[in-house]
């Protein structure tokens, strides 16, 4: 074919930049909203704020009492209201100085989720050595362990550790053993 190199590549560098171009416009255009969500107006993500900040939000993905990711976290983002955020970033940089960090493993919690956990333990079952070993899940609700109401879903709450800057945490501790690099809170994460 005329102007066609061997291959079928065209020529004229021009088309070829210009094709270039206009493929990256048709991906940018089909990826860039899911980047640049709105979020309501109050609401910022915690990385704009403070990205020394660590985030391992935990139900975006399996490492939860659902083994599974929870409906509403599209994202393993932290979104919280400016205020809760600027106040998270003040505290990082007080403990920055000290070798730490804070490590956030749940934020704004939609309703889609505190539903979604709602449902799941109404479905019942035998406890969960990893997660709530001592306790059937039909009874996580009323014994207080999961809410039928959020305090997360205003946007100011957060679950949250503090861990050394130089290490990594362990995935994974079990219930009521301390994560080997995060300050000892009493428990580990969801127990």
């Amino acid at each position: 074919m005329p102007g066609r190199a061997e291959g079928g590549a065209s020529r004229n560098p021009f088309l070829s930049a210009a094709s270039a171009l206009a493929a990256t416009v048709l991906v940018a255009a089909t990826t860039l909203p899911a980047l640049a969500d709105a979020l309501p107006a109050g609401f910022v993500r915690l990385a704009d704020v403070d990205p020394s900040i660590r985030q391992d939000i935990r139900y975006a993905g399996s490492d939860n009492f659902l083994h599974r990711k929870v409906d509403g976290y599209d994202a393993p983002a932290c979104i919280l209201t400016e205020q809760a955020a600027k106040a998270l970033s003040a505290v990082q940089k007080a403990i920055a100085a000290k070798g730490l960090t804070l490590v956030l493993f749940d934020c704004y919690r939609p309703a889609r989720a505190v539903a979604d956990m709602n449902e799941w333990t109404r479905d019942g079952g035998s406890p969960d050595p990893q997660w709530y070993p001592k306790v059937r899940r039909s009874e996580l609700i009323a014994k207080g362990y999961v809410g039928e109401l959020s305090t997360h879903s205003r946007g100011s709450t957060v679950d949250v550790a503090v861990a050394r800057t130089d290490r990594r945490s362990s995935p994974n501790p079990a219930c009521g053993a301390g994560d080997a690099d995060t300050l000892d809170f009493g428990t580990g994460f969801d127990c």
